[in-house]
């Protein structure tokens, strides 16, 4: 029996198993659901009650995100003013639908419709009672506010969400960071996002407000030395929602970038299929050597 090709026969099969690893790998990503952090808000106006948002990971047509400005209540489990007769709960919500696959670093405003990308500011809400409340551009309150992303129910979304995407807070002196919701300018972190990991982001109190004191438009500064370095180079997620949430990154007016050069993240399987591979490279080596 020759042992040299059975070896190398053993060695072809792990790499037939890391070539699958890797079509796994590939399918996973473009199949999978929006992560935390996934999209992330970059500029608002809370005049226009608009606001801009940069997809951090590639998005799957037909994926459908909600955004509201209605704070979460972490003591009670739920969205402040959700109810089953008011889908708008106590402020707005707006609805977002992929109408075809989007890139990561793809930038899209509130403002206007896209190739890939529309936005729903009328129709009905289903599953509400009185099946009276629509889909609107968010009625931000200039004093302070929340942005939340999130997918959920198509009935009543508000009342039932299911994955928590993205939260923005800009605040002012009495509502400096996240608080339990508790009326419109309160809000607190959802499950599955924190401050921690920067899926959740605060401003600060110098954050906020123009020459008259009542109007905010800010963005994404893309000449900050940080951000015009991952422009340049690429950056992973981590790192874009680490710099999103430094206001030494963002200006006063709206954010002027197209897109965002976003880096892919190293792939799981591939990396576990590289690993497996190495130890049976080292383990045919030895026995050759021996």
């Amino acid at each position: 029996m020759n042992h040299d090709f059975l070896k190398i026969d053993q060695v072809g099969r792990w790499i037939l198993v890391f070539i699958g690893c890797i079509q796994l790998g590939f399918s996973s990503s473009v199949n999978a659901t929006i992560t935390a952090g996934g999209l992330a808000v970059i500029g608002y106006d809370d005049y226009q009650g608009s606001f801009t948002v940069a997809a951090l990971q590639p998005i799957a047509a037909g994926e459908v995100v909600y955004f509201t400005n209605n704070g979460w209540s972490t003591s009670r489990g739920m969205f402040n003013g959700a109810d089953p007769a008011q889908g708008a709960g106590s402020e707005s919500i707006i609805k977002l639908t992929t109408t075809a696959a989007m890139a990561k670093g793809t930038v899209f405003s509130t403002n206007a419709s896209g190739v890939n990308y529309a936005w729903d500011k009328v129709s009905t809400i289903t599953g509400t009672s009185n099946g009276i409340a629509t889909f609107s551009n968010l009625s931000l309150n200039y004093n302070s506010d929340q942005i939340y992303a999130f997918q959920g129910s198509e009935n009543n979304p508000l009342l039932n969400p299911t994955n928590f995407i993205y939260a923005l807070h800009f605040g002012s002196a009495d509502y400096p960071t996240f608080s339990d919701g508790v009326d419109e300018m309160s809000g607190g972190v959802p499950p599955g996002l924190s401050l921690g990991d920067n899926t959740a982001s605060a401003t600060s109190t110098s954050f906020h407000g123009d020459a008259d004191g009542n109007h905010s438009v800010w963005g994404l500064n893309v000449d900050s030395p940080a951000i015009a370095s991952m422009q340049s180079t690429g950056a992973h997620i981590d790192q874009w929602l680490r710099e999103l949430s430094d206001v030494a990154n963002w200006e006063s007016g709206p954010p002027t970038v197209a897109s965002l050069r976003v880096a892919p993240e190293p792939n799981r399987l591939m990396l576990i299929g590289l690993a497996l591979i190495t130890i049976v490279m080292r383990r045919q080596r030895r026995g050759y050597l021996s």
